[in-house]
């Protein structure tokens, strides 16, 4: 009887211990896949500082991982050989989940190539929407030649970032886009103010995706657009003089043109004025163009935006020093539908074309951003970037220096190009990179003390960059020296991006490459 007693006491013992075991183990586990997984945000130009539209991790590791795993290993031990009825069943449990988790397929491989002139290509989701969409804009070319998508891009950028500064301003100052805006459209943004809202700056598109077109058998023509931002709202209050909340939002912009109108040249593209006579945007006090007397209320001359939905809207608070994971790092390549036939069209239609070359310089112009962001001295950047790209990141260079907090990125370097779109219309040539890079990312203060982020674990990241260049271009080489591209001297440009010695507007893309876009991963879909 003493022995069934035992052996139940012992089996209760056992069983106990195999349940303290199996969550010492899941414990375990557990500090070992925060540990793998979880990481500091870092900033970095791009706006992968503050854009994040989900959750998840991104690279990381260094000595905290190494200590933690000895540290474990060292209570194991000790389990085993002083209460070796827990320590046993916990060793045998571990062991068990980590044959588990190593043997277990990967999710979401990466599809990456080195950085040489021949390069694989993989596909990735959202080729099927993205084909009706390049139809559709094909068919629009047929009644608009010069419709442009870069062009159509920047546009939207353009009217996005202006559209939620002016909110920020008030009624007023959002009524001077009537020409653009709809009175519902306008209402709708209204909505989110609060009466103690007195701006919205640092705008970041992370992500614009052209959700459906329609109407192109119809005189006026529909393009459903979707949003990923950043803004920082400033809304004082008790205590808090500035009142600064940042947001991560999603909206569906709805916009309208006349088919048939021929879209205006790049230079006028995205200047927001009279879209009848191009004059300043001034009106009377019946509402109407103040110059031509116009009263616009649809696209009959330029696309107009009909209405505006707020999918959703999360705060993130203040993004200079917030903490974003990585997220999409890991996501396969999205990559241009039929995209090694464009590819061969484009090599084809362009035989001084080199994937070196273009490679070469855009390893330079990163490099360029990364230097210029570092030491906040954008002017450093101006001659790579496009109009709207470096006003953008010229917000947050003075943002930083506002708060004197300098963002560094130490050590970096790209670890591997890849190819995913090519567009070519009647102004622009345009390439869209995948850029795989890494290294130490981190905030300091004007004293040097650490903010955020790390000086020893690495950082890895990837974001597509997108190039443009203009049609008019001379089949040269692309450039990857610091000389201006149209003249050959030392690359010296003004605050608008004319070059000082010739005179060429260098950022504009009408000599060589230059910057037009960076979007996150997590967002990109072609």
């Amino acid at each position: 009887m003493k022995r069934l007693e035992s052996g139940i006491v012992n089996l209760k013992f056992s069983r106990f211990a195999l349940r303290f075991g199996a969550r010492i183990a899941l414990a375990t586990f557990a500090l070992c896949a925060f540990a793998l997984f979880t990481t500091e945000a870092w900033a970095r130009v791009g706006g992968g500082h503050s854009y994040g539209g989900g959750g998840g991790g991104g690279g990381g590791g260094g000595g905290g991982l190494g200590a933690l795993v000895y540290l474990i290993f060292r209570f194991l031990l000790w389990l085993t050989i002083e209460h070796p009825a827990i320590g046993i069943p916990v060793d045998i449990i571990v062991i068990i989940l980590l044959i588990y988790w190593f043997a277990k397929p990967a999710k979401k491989p990466v599809s990456i190539v080195s950085s040489s002139p021949v390069l694989g290509l993989s596909t990735g989701p959202g080729t099927g929407p993205q084909l009706d969409v390049q139809r559709a804009f094909n068919q629009l070319r047929r009644f608009d030649p010069n419709f442009s998508e870069i062009i159509f891009t920047d546009f939207c950028y353009a009217l996005y970032g202006r559209t939620h500064e002016a909110r920020g301003k008030g009624k007023a100052a959002l009524d001077e886009l009537s020409p653009y805006l709809s009175d519902a459209a306008r209402a709708s943004l209204l909505q989110l103010n609060s009466p103690q809202l007195k701006a919205v700056q640092g705008v970041i598109v992370g992500a614009m995706q052209v959700a459906d077109v329609r109407g192109l058998a119809s005189p006026q023509v529909e393009i459903s657009i979707e949003f990923e931002a950043n803004y920082t709202e400033f809304t004082p209050r008790q205590g808090d003089p500035r009142g600064e909340m940042s947001y991560y939002v999603r909206e569906r912009w709805q916009l309208e043109r006349k088919r048939d109108v021929l879209s205006p040249t790049p230079e006028q593209a995205t200047a927001l004025h009279c879209p009848r006579c191009g004059a300043p945007l001034q009106k009377d006090t019946s509402g109407a163009c103040a110059f031509c007397g116009a009263r616009i209320e649809s696209g009959e001359f330029q696309w107009y935006v009909r209405s505006i939905l707020t999918l959703s809207r999360e705060a993130r608070g203040p993004l200079l020093t917030s903490h974003v994971p990585e997220v999409g790092t890991n996501y396969p390549t999205v990559t241009q539908p039929n995209f090694p036939a464009v590819r061969a069209a484009f090599e084809q239609n362009n035989p001084e074309f080199k994937w070196a070359d273009f490679q070469a310089r855009a390893r330079l112009i990163f490099t360029e951003l990364q230097e210029a962001w570092s030491s906040l001295n954008w002017e450093r950047a101006r001659p790579h970037e496009t109009d709207s790209i470096f006003q953008m990141h010229r917000y947050w260079i003075d943002a930083y220096k506002a708060q004197h907090l300098r963002n560094v990125l130490d050590r970096y370097q790209i670890t591997a190009m890849q190819p995913a779109k090519i567009k070519q219309d009647a102004f622009y040539q345009a390439i869209t990179l995948r850029i795989f890079a890494q290294g130490f990312d981190y905030t300091i203060n004007e004293s040097g003390q650490l903010v955020s982020g790390s000086k020893t674990n690495v950082r890895r990241w990837s974001e597509y960059w997108t190039f443009i260049r203009n049609t008019k271009a001379k089949p040269t080489a692309a450039r990857a020296d610091l000389n201006c591209p149209n003249c050959g001297a030392p690359l010296k440009v003004n605050a608008v991006g004319i070059c000082e010695f010739c005179g060429g507007k260098i950022t504009s893309g009408e000599f060589d490459w230059v910057l037009s876009k960076i979007e996150q991963d997590e967002s990109y879909s072609g």
